[in-house]
């Protein structure tokens, strides 16, 4: 079957495809920042372990961030192919696996969508001041704001993304801000006031738990997304020079948000009163009023808002390639494979997958509190995300071991590197999923919460299987 990125992935694949290539090395920058960053993991990491979450942080810098960093380098500029991990699985281990692997990816993000949401929306009403909190309760509030914010996402991305990247872009600098006031916050209160949480060197020691570990497979997951960007590596321009530098960029600026800001509120606020905050806005504004500063919280919080809508822009214009791809190859209907005529998007697998997800965002609400929705979700996509993650490693060891091709950026180390590196993130991976499925201490039945989550991934998988056989018998 012909792959969608033309002959080579190369410059054929805009013209066979009708995809334009509008996507520029800041443009890549800045979608894996506002894709990666999810600024509410401060809270979870400097409330629940305090300085011992620095170390846990560097930890996961190194074991996945590092190594799925250097894989997706090497299989980009190997295959800079529209579908990223879906082409390079195809390369590395055949059509079934590259389906499989997509199927996983895109239909993790319909269920990641209205987990996204609920924060954004939950950013948005604390914005609109105290009288208004009560609505955050509301399912059928949440809901409705959930669609609205859904849909504006999808219409960008549908005109394009010389449209659809600004969303993007300016959901990077929601992010950036108030990670830079945090830490510009935490910094005078250091200065003025010293550390609100005393720190010693032996509060940098983290005790080994089944929490601590559960704790570091979701740092983990808010490390994950390098992958985002070769998804449309068919409209990046120059993706085997772009890909590489904005990896680079962007997992050093990253690194210093997530760290720098767990350090931030560490410093302005005791551990105690970090764990029982419900948000990122809620912990600036607290910072605020603590130090007397005269700066408006609700601008944070609209700022963070607008880096959740970016995050949902980057994921649907990055998933949808997904379905895309799989129509061009016929394991998906061939209408998902369709370009708009004027527009040069794959509107038909956006609007779908922004059907689907409106109908997961309305089931979700149904019999279930916001905040059992929001932890159902959170859990559920960690899980299912993983899994293209284990082939990304596993094609990163076949592909990279490999005859060397002309224009790819060797791994350190060269072949025992790729091992290496290939392995720690593969095991990474693997751990993080079994953590994955451990219940809360709190949780009624054990059991039951870890058939749940286990009897939807095997339902998913089951599915994909199923479309990629009809696919392949019709084709």
């Amino acid at each position: 079957m012909t792959t969608p990125g033309g002959v080579d992935g190369q410059a054929s694949g805009a013209p066979s495809t009708g995809l334009r290539r509008e996507i520029g090395l800041w443009d890549l920058v800045l979608l894996n920042v506002v894709a990666i960053v999810g600024l509410r993991w401060w809270l979870t990491s400097a409330g629940g372990y305090g300085y011992a979450a620095i170390p846990l942080w560097l930890l996961g810098f190194l074991c996945f961030f590092v190594p799925s960093g250097i894989a997706v380098v090497h299989l980009t500029t190997r295959h800079p192919e529209e579908g990223g991990i879906y082409a390079w699985t195809k390369h590395a281990f055949g059509d079934n696996h590259g389906f499989i692997s997509g199927w996983c990816l895109w239909t993790n993000n319909l269920i990641y969508f209205p987990h996204l949401l609920i924060f954004t929306v939950g950013n948005l009403i604390f914005m609109m001041g105290p009288r208004y909190a009560d609505l955050e309760n509301s399912s059928l509030v949440m809901a409705l704001a959930s669609l609205v914010l859904f849909w504006i996402a999808v219409g960008l991305n549908v005109l394009g993304m010389r449209y659809g990247r600004w969303l993007n872009n300016l959901g990077a600098i929601g992010t950036w801000v108030p990670a830079a006031l945090l830490v510009v916050l935490g910094a005078v209160a250091l200065f003025k006031y010293g550390a609100a949480t005393p720190f010693e060197p032996a509060s940098l020691i983290p005790i080994v738990t089944t929490d601590t570990v559960v704790f570091f497979t979701l740092i983990c997951f808010a490390f994950s997304g390098l992958d985002l960007g070769p998804l449309m590596a068919g409209e990046i321009i120059e993706p085997r020079r772009n890909v590489p530098k904005a990896i680079f960029i962007s997992g050093f600026i990253i690194t210093v948000i997530y760290v720098l800001g767990t350090i931030a509120l560490l410093v302005a606020l005791p551990q105690q009163e970090i764990g029982i905050l419900s948000g990122v806005g809620r912990a600036i504004a607290t910072v605020q009023s603590r130090m007397g500063v005269g700066l408006l919280a609700g601008a944070s919080a609209l700022l963070i808002a607008l880096g959740g809508m970016g995050g949902i822009s980057s994921w649907l214009a990055g998933s949808s390639r997904i379905p895309y791809v799989a129509g061009i190859d016929r394991y998906l209907p061939s209408a998902f494979g369709k370009v708009h005529p004027r527009y040069g998007s794959p509107h038909v697998a956006l609007l779908i997958t922004g059907g689907i997800s409106s109908v997961v965002i309305l089931l979700g609400f149904i019999g279930s509190s916001v905040k059992e929705t929001y932890e159902q979700l959170a859990l559920f996509t960690t899980i299912v995300y993983f899994i293209p993650y284990l082939y990304l490693f596993a094609s990163f060891i076949k592909l990279g071991t490999a005859d060397r091709l002309p224009g790819v950026i060797p791994v350190p180390g060269g072949r025992a590197g790729t091992i290496v590196f290939g392995t720690v993130g593969f095991l990474t991976t693997a751990i993080a999923i079994v953590f994955a499925l451990f219940p809360p201490p709190d949780t009624p039945d054990k059991f039951e919460y870890v058939a749940k989550i286990l009897g939807g991934c095997v339902l998913l998988l089951g599915l994909g299987w199923m479309f990629y056989r009809r696919g392949r018998r019709a084709s």
